[in-house]
């Protein structure tokens, strides 16, 4: 598995998601400081992929570009108790499922999207990696069992975890579906499923004692080792990759994934895939909908995406909400089936996120 290194990033756009920056334009950074801090439990910080300076902030994205080798020293994390290894997991890039009294934890490695095999080179190539996140884990959550989901023919073993095997048609591998594939029920409220990736950067803390700085990615088909905040349009160049005009950037997988805002967007920890989407490609388009019912048909929560999506592109998010939008786990097959080519999974994205910023504006009122 080829891998990239931090000295490969000249400059990095740092893209916030319910992060507030922690830095000023013109301030310098040493590799893997944090710049960031989240606003969501159970989401880690952001800390910088390189030594450098800030050359640019505002509310969505931070830009650093590469001026030393200046790193921030490790810390020793062996011993500490769960309340006090989480906060330092979290502070480090980590990210934690907010979960009580945890009986099962469900570890997902099959790979969400249909073009996407980055979970499966992360089995392949990081056992000892995983094993590090799986013994945090163990003292974040105390559960009864761990189970690690796979796909029929992954060979691996981890100690003291049990097999569980998920079928490879899509959509099996997304989390409600592993989940009631596992334990028989639908969000079981005693179990917390966790992404392997999400195992793989808390392991990745354990042994180094350094903020998540690098993730595994798949592009071309193959697994990649790559620093966090390295450009996309970079790391396609590397892979000898071309952009071209009317070119889109996906990151993630073709069914589930989201365009790059532009070329020298930095990957984040969240990012399990980078391809091209080649022009010509039919383009979702802002057309009625034509009643056909198939997104009904192949939606696997039993919603109704025709009205959740009718809802969302005229702003009534309340009725949405009033549909349960929020059961929606987003795999695309709507869109997929579409004849009118509507943007259904973007426009359930846009209710849930709009749902979601009013929840915490409601909450910021309660407590202030």
């Amino acid at each position: 598995m080829n891998s990239y290194k931090h000295t490969d990033i000249q400059q990095t756009d740092l893209f916030l998601q319910h992060q507030c920056s922690l830095v000023a334009c013109g301030q310098g950074v040493k590799r893997g400081e944090r710049v960031a801090i989240s606003l969501l439990p159970g989401k880690g910080d952001i800390h910088s992929p390189v030594g450098g300076k800030v050359s640019y902030v505002d509310a969505y994205r931070i830009t650093i570009v590469a001026e030393n080798n200046d790193v921030v020293a490790p810390v020793n994390l062996d011993g500490l108790p769960g309340d006090d290894l989480k906060r330092k997991l979290l502070e480090l890039g980590g990210d934690i499922p907010d979960a009580d009294s945890v009986s099962t934890v469900i570890i997902n490695g099959v790979d969400a999207d249909t073009d996407v095999l980055t979970r499966q080179h992360m089995l392949t190539s990081s056992s000892g990696t995983l094993e590090r996140g799986l013994a945090a884990i163990t003292v974040l959550y105390t559960p009864r069992e761990t189970v690690l989901a796979t796909l029929p023919g992954i060979q691996l073993s981890l100690p003291e975890v049990l097999r569980s095997i998920i079928s490879d048609q899509y959509p099996a591998g997304l989390d409600p579906m592993v989940v009631k594939a596992v334990t028989g029920k639908e969000s079981p409220e005693d179990t917390v499923i966790i992404g392997l990736e999400t195992v793989y950067h808390l392991g990745r803390i354990m042994e180094t004692g350094l903020p998540v700085l690098d993730t595994i990615l798949t592009v071309n088909g193959r697994g990649k080792t790559v620093p966090i905040g390295m450009p996309v349009g970079e790391l396609l160049r590397l892979e000898g990759d071309h952009v071209l005009d009317q070119d889109r950037i996906v990151l993630g997988g073709v069914m589930r994934g989201t365009a790059a805002v532009m070329v020298s967007q930095g990957v984040d920890r969240t990012v399990s895939a980078v391809s091209i989407v080649r022009n010509p490609t039919p383009v979702a388009m802002d057309a009625a909908c034509v009643g056909c019912g198939e997104c009904v048909r192949r939606c696997p929560a039993r919603l109704d995406p025709a009205m959740l999506t009718n809802y969302a592109e005229f702003g009534m998010y309340d009725k949405a909400a009033k549909e349960h939008v929020n059961a929606c786990f987003e795999c695309g097959l709507c869109g997929y089936f579409c004849i009118a080519r509507r943007p259904m999974l973007q426009y359930i994205r846009l209710a849930k996120n709009e749902l979601a910023v009013a929840q915490r504006q409601i909450e910021e009122v309660v407590t202030s």
